[in-house]
């Protein structure tokens, strides 16, 4: 499955570039993310994710790989775990791609999502829904969260 967002926000490239390397406030953005631990910095994390999807609660142990990072402009992460209990496993690949203008920065969010086991049994119309759920609920607490760090870093 394949899910794309784009949103706009009032911050120089600089400035996004840099809240996106912040693991704990981005960690906030990400719905169902209750932890984030970093290995090594700007190169591998563990995140671990609960939710509920359908008729069950779901808590995924996620390893999360930067792949390839283009300062200003890119950054692309492969995340990858599972739920042992549900013998659910999932693979995310998420790329963000950055373009700045006159009014601020555009982001560019593509994930590619691959959810195999019992989730996968629901069918893709509901495994489908919580991803985009996900995804577009990811977009809009970033664009929040960013805002908001613009608007005080203007009166500061």
């Amino acid at each position: 499955m394949r899910f794309e967002e784009q949103i706009h926000v009032p911050a120089s490239t600089e400035e996004v570039w840099a809240f996106l390397w912040q693991i704990q406030p981005v960690a906030a953005c990400l719905p169902g993310c209750v932890s984030v631990r970093e290995v090594e910095p700007e190169r591998s994390y563990v995140a671990r994710f609960e939710d509920k999807v359908g008729p069950y609660k779901v808590a995924f142990d996620m390893d999360v790989t930067v792949e390839e990072r283009a300062p200003l402009s890119l950054v692309r992460l492969l995340c990858t775990g599972e739920d042992k209990k549900l013998r659910t496993s999932q693979r995310v690949t998420l790329e963000v791609r950055l373009h700045g203008d006159d009014t601020g920065t555009r982001l560019e969010a593509a994930a590619d999502v691959v959810v195999l086991g019992v989730l996968a049994t629901l069918g893709q119309f509901v495994v489908k829904r919580k991803a985009r759920e996900v995804v577009e609920g990811f977009a809009e607490n970033l664009r929040a969260a960013l805002t908001e760090e613009e608007l005080e870093g203007s009166h500061a």
